[in-house]
């Protein structure tokens, strides 16, 4: 089969299409044909060689695609071939075929696209853990949510406002700030030309919870602006400046990390979480649960994602220098041979 197989890390032109052997499956695992696979940041990331969640090199990087099953393993039950699903796994989605454990396969919303199914796992799941699970988002409270015109924050986005917060969210552009408000948010700020720390001090004086995906000076501020009783959840680290083979970047990759003194905490009364998503993958009986929460409130309230651009297969490192060129809006979605035709 063609897939994308990462060896080394650097620039986009790492990602080079070669032929490797159709994965094989365990008892408890699952193989689909791919029909769309979503473009992550963390694979930007991981490219580069700073995500930690990464597996040993080399690997066929990407961590979610729609597609239909085709081989089923042994032990696994409630799933079929043929079924339309959704799959999530630490790796192998830029591929023709992609399996993992039958934990991580779910299907997908009835009258969803192939795109919009591509589009939805690793950022509303990732969404929807930050502000419910971690952050105890409650209807009527004020929330910040950085980064709110990407593929995390326009899930959080439309989230949060459906559950009856109030909804800030902070973008570069004119468009993206557009977007923000289309999808519910009250107040949509653009942090190249407003300070977003002065500008909801004075809007509304703080915020009950934040949505934090930057780090940096973004999640100093971020974390002055939280209330008594606030919470942050932290959900990525997206300025890291960190190369590995540089060592002059490791002191500012450590001292942009996000982090917080306890004492800190203790005198505002507020606390600080974080989440990795992946990590929880490897919790079955959290993974479904989490799954099933999410999709009956989409369903109750009609979200579906952003999709703001597709690529086709052999395109996939284009979409790669589509999302660092930070003009991207919604989710990247890579389209497969055959649905290009």
């Amino acid at each position: 089969m063609k897939a994308y197989l990462f060896k080394s890390p650097g620039g986009v032109n790492k990602l080079q299409l070669a032929d490797v052997p159709k994965p094989d499956i365990a008892p408890d695992e699952v193989l689909i044909k791919a029909k769309a696979i979503g473009i992550n940041y963390a694979e930007v990331l991981s490219r580069k060689g700073q995500y930690s969640w990464a597996p040993p090199r080399p690997y066929v990087p990407g961590m979610e695609a729609a597609g239909e099953v085709v081989e089923v393993g042994s032990d696994v039950s409630n799933i079929q071939k043929g079924d339309r699903v959704i799959m999530g796994a630490q790796y192998g989605a830029y591929a023709e075929y992609m399996k993992s454990k039958q934990h991580l396969v779910y299907p997908i919303p009835k009258g969803w696209s192939w795109q919009e199914a591509a589009a939805f796992l690793v950022n509303f799941i990732t969404a929807w853990v930050a502000l419910f699970k971690l952050g105890r988002l409650q209807a009527g409270e004020k929330v910040l949510i950085q980064a709110a015109a990407g593929g995390v924050g326009t899930a959080a986005v439309q989230l949060a406002s459906k559950a009856g917060a109030k909804v800030a969210g902070t973008a570069s552009k004119p468009d993206k700030l557009d977007l923000i408000k289309k999808l519910g948010a009250d107040l949509a700020i653009n942090y190249s030309t407003t300070d977003f720390e002065q500008e909801l001090r004075m809007q509304w004086g703080g915020v009950d919870v934040c949505l934090e995906v930057v780090g940096g000076e973004v999640f100093r501020k971020s974390k002055d602006l939280l209330v008594p009783f606030g919470r942050m959840v932290v959900a990525g680290y997206a300025s890291i400046p960190l190369k590995k083979w540089k060592p002059w970047t490791w002191w500012p990759a450590w001292r942009d990390a996000p982090k917080v003194g306890v004492m800190d905490m203790a005198k505002g009364s507020f606390g600080i979480a974080a989440t990795h998503i992946g990590y929880l993958t490897e919790k079955p009986e959290i993974a479904q649960s989490v799954y099933k929460e999410l999709v009956s409130f989409v369903h109750t309230h009609g979200i579906k994602p952003v999709i703001g651009k597709e690529f086709a297969f052999n395109e996939l490192p284009q979409a790669h220098a589509f999302m660092e060129s930070r003009k991207s809006v919604g989710k990247i979605v890579v389209m497969l041979p055959e649905l290009n035709t």
